[in-house]
This record gives structure tokens, C-alpha cells and sequence, in this order.
């Protein structure tokens, strides 16, 4: 389903316009605003209701009524279809303020700065629109608050919303033919955990990529070699831990998550080995100090933990493991894929990146100004529309990138503003005209050198 952030005086950005697919690749040199909306993102898919806001708000629309009749129904066998929806929909009328009041404390945190900062120099407020197929929702940024501006529901989740009593106490739930839960109500805390996931329900058909939770969206910051060095440690002095940033904390949290599921047999680690096999190491999950961790046993038989392992290891470990996760997270945010490793690890990574779409279902979302990355997935979808050649040029069908999936975009500097510009994919891929600019360069100059 498509996802599209809409962009108004936004940092560097006057207008932007981003639509999301399994593969989105944001292009741009360094300094541009790249790094800044793929932290914003990372911060709108993580953004969940302020349940203090919505309490507030259902309460003032007659929730704690509906929810006592509800109860009161369950108990003696009767089916709440009517009131459930009802509750259901004063909840989803309650959401957007909700979330601007989570939105607003979580781009302080993630940008480090405050509301004002975010907006475009010389001006006074800035938007930011989520739309989607089936809903959308504007908030704007002024005087340091987060407000919803405007928002769309989708209404028609609560006609296909069904609710069922077996028996007494016990209610049942289901959005079409998925089932969503069933709870035993014997309190008010048993209706609110069903509403909690009736809701997350409704996000996920109705936003997809936004406001999910922290578990199924990964952020892979620029700086993954130099926090693998210092700061992964099960337990952080306060001292050290007050100066972190919330991504690089993320980082950090999201590292002992996939060491725990590598250590429980929940990573497709084979699909990784051609990438891992190039870099010269294996994986040695372990339990120690209280935590999961990863050591890394190298080519030459060398042991070591994962923050001692050569920078290439540090920068890609996490993010292969995030990759071949066979489950959370299904969204992975990571900038510069390619840093620190040569440039045939590179065309394995970008193998890698194809295998985690087409075989995990995995939606991946880059930044990067790297030419042998882009010409890696450049051959992926090539090879798409030539099948024939797959086999041949030692290629497996899951390794291609179909164009359709893809999402490119270059972001220009322009005297003070910054350009999102979206590119045109065909059967032959990405534009490379930005690269090869580049290479024309050296080659210029080195004419005028030897010449």
C-alpha cells in the first residue's frame, strides 16, 4: 500500500513530497537533508497515541459509559457489536490529537532540538501531512507545539469490524475474516487491552508504515561503527547514558533484540552468508553480564566481541541481522548501507537488500551517495526484466529488484532550501546521471593534468 509523507517548510525543505514502496533510496551529498527525513521517518512510524491525551479525550466523549455497558453485555452473553463500534470510533476520533501530543515530545527527542528548530528559517509554521489510501492526517508546527491540523479516517474499518460473545465473559474480535483477539472480560483493564489491539489493528490498515511501535521499525544510524565501539554495554554509566542520543539509544536496544532472536533461531542468518563469507567472520551468539550479545569469529580464527571487530563487521552486522529478522522488524530505516565496506561487499549487501524484499517481505528505506551500491541495484533490476540471464550471470531470481517496488528520489541544494526530487525507475533502474557527473569530472581534470 502506498505511504506519502508531505513536507512544508520543514528544515532545509519548502515543499517535499516522499512515497514509500518496498525499496525507497533517498540520493544526495552530504549535508543535504537526507539523514534528517529518514529520522522523521523513523520518528511519524513510531509515534503512538499519548494514552494520558487519549484517556482525556475518550473520557470526555462518554467512553467510560459505553465501556461499562459493554461489560455489562459480555457478562450476560449478549454481543456488543454496536457499542464496541461505537467506543471504537470515539477512540479513532480521539487519535490525532493523541498523537501530535507523542509527536511533539518525540522530534524534540529525536532531533535533539526544539519544535521551532524543525521549521524552515524565516518562517512560522510547518506541516506535515501522512496520507494513505484509506486515511491522512496534517499537523502543524508552531510556536515549539505540535497540533493536529487536519486528519481523515477510515471509516470503513468499523464496517467490517465484528464482534463476537461465545459464551459469557468471553468477547472475540475480527476485522473482515482476520482475527484480530479474544478476552475473558472480567474488569475494565480486559476491554481496554482488546480496544489497544482493535486499534493497533486499525493503524496498520489504515496508516500501514506510521505509528506503529519501536519493536517493528528499525533505524540504522551513520554513526553504527563508533556506537558498537563505545557504547554497546548491556548496562550504561548515567553519566555516559545522559549524553545519548534517542536514535543512537535505539540503536543500542535494537542490537540485543536481534542478538537475542539470532541466539533463539529466529534469523534467516543464511540468506546473510554471502556478505558475512566476503567480510571473513561468523556469528557466535551468547548470554552474558544479562544480556544477549554477538561475538564474532574471525577468518582467521580469531575471537572477538562484536564493539572489538573490524569497522566494515561494526557497521554492517546489525543491519544484515535487521535484513534476515524473520519476523520484527518489518521496516528498516538505515543510512548509508555501504559505509566502511569495500566495494564487492557492497554488491552483496545490495543481493541482500533484494533477498530481504521479495523473501521477508521486509520494506526498506536508504540514504546513500554511494555509485556502487546504486549500479549493484541498478544490474537487480535490470535482471528483473531479463530472466533468462539470472541463472547465467550466477544470480537467483529472489536476488532481483522488480522497478515497480522502487522508490528514488535526489535531494539538491538549491541557495537556501533543499529539493526532493523524485526519479524516474525503468526496466533499466535508477538514473545514474549524478554519478557519472562525477566520474566525468576526474576524468576532465585528469585530461587537463596530463595534457
Amino acid at each position: 500500500m502506498k505511504s506519502k509523507i508531505i513536507l512544508e517548510n520543514f528544515g532545509p525543505f519548502e515543499h517535499a513530497e516522499l512515497e514509500m514502496k518496498p525499496l525507497t533510496i533517498i540520493i544526495g551529498r552530504n549535508s543535504v537533508g537526507k539523514s534528517m527525513l529518514a529520522y522523521l521517518i523513523w520518528t511519524l512510524a513510531i509515534t503512538t497515541p499519548d494514552p494520558e491525551e487519549l484517556g482525556e479525550i475518550t473520557e470526555s466523549l462518554g467512553a467510560t459509559e459505553l465501556a461499562n455497558k459493554i461489560l455489562e453485555k459480555v457478562r450476560k452473553g449478549q454481543t456488543p457489536q454496536k457499542d464496541l463500534k461505537e467506543l471504537i470510533k470515539i477512540h479513532i476520533k480521539a487519535l490525532p490529537d493523541a498523537l501530535a501530543s507523542s509527536l511533539q515530545e518525540l522530534l524534540q527527542r529525536t532531533f535533539s532540538t526544539t519544535i521551532n528548530e524543525l521549521i524552515r528559517k524565516g518562517k512560522e509554521k510547518a506541516l506535515i501531512k501522512i496520507e494513505t489510501p484509506h486515511a491522512s492526517l496534517q499537523f502543524i508546527l508552531k510556536e515549539n507545539k505540535v497540533e493536529t491540523l487536519s486528519s481523515k479516517h477510515y471509516t470503513e474499518f468499523l464496517n467490517n469490524l465484528k464482534v463476537n460473545v461465545p459464551r459469557p465473559n468471553l468477547l472475540r474480535v475480527a476485522y473482515k475474516e482476520a482475527y484480530i483477539g479474544e478476552k475473558t472480560l472480567t474488569s475494565m483493564n480486559d476491554l481496554i487491552y482488546i480496544v489497544i489491539e482493535i486499534l493497533a489493528y486499525y493503524f496498520a490498515i489504515a496508516f500501514n508504515l506510521f505509528f506503529a511501535t519501536e519493536e517493528m521499525i528499525a533505524l540504522l544510524v551513520d554513526s553504527r561503527a563508533g556506537i558498537t565501539r563505545t557504547l554497546l554495554k548491556p548496562y550504561i554509566t548515567p553519566r555516559i547514558a545522559k549524553g545519548i542520543s534517542y536514535p543512537d539509544e535505539h540503536f543500542i536496544s535494537l542490537y540485543y533484540r536481534l542478538a537475542e532472536k539470532l541466539a533463539k533461531g529466529h534469523i534467516e542468518l543464511s540468506i546473510a552468508k554471502p556478505l558475512l563469507k566476503e567480510l571473513g567472520y561468523n556469528l557466535e551468539p551468547t548470554f552474558e553480564s544479562g544480556a544477549y550479545t554477538v561475538y564474532i569469529k574471525m577468518w582467521n580464527g580469531k575471537r572477538l566481541p562484536f564493539s572489538h571487530a573490524p569497522s566494515g563487521i561494526r557497521e554492517s552486522l546489525t543491519l544484515a541481522l535487521a535484513l534476515t529478522s524473520k519476523k520484527e522488524p518489518y521496516t528498516i530505516i538505515v543510512e548509508e548501507p555501504e559505509a566502511h565496506l569495500h566495494p564487492r561487499a557492497q554488491r552483496l549487501l545490495a543481493k541482500l537488500i533484494a533477498k530481504s524484499i521479495n523473501t521477508l517481505n521486509k520494506r526498506i528505506i536508504i540514504t546513500t551517495h554511494s555509485d556502487y551500491l546504486i549500479y549493484t541495484l541498478n544490474n537487480l533490476i535490470a535482471l528483473s526484466n531479463t530472466p533468462e540471464k539470472i541463472k547465467k550471470l550466477g544470480y537467483n531470481k529472489d536476488e532481483t529488484l522488480n522497478p515497480n517496488t522502487i522508490a528514488a528520489y535526489l535531494i539538491e541544494p538549491h541557495n537556501t532550501k533543499a529539493t526532493l526530487k523524485k526519479l524516474k525507475i525503468t526496466e533499466e533502474g535508477i538514473p545514474e546521471n549524478e554519478f557519472t557527473k562525477i566520474a566525468e569530472e576526474l576524468l576532465d581534470e585528469r585530461a587537463a593534468i596530463l595534457t
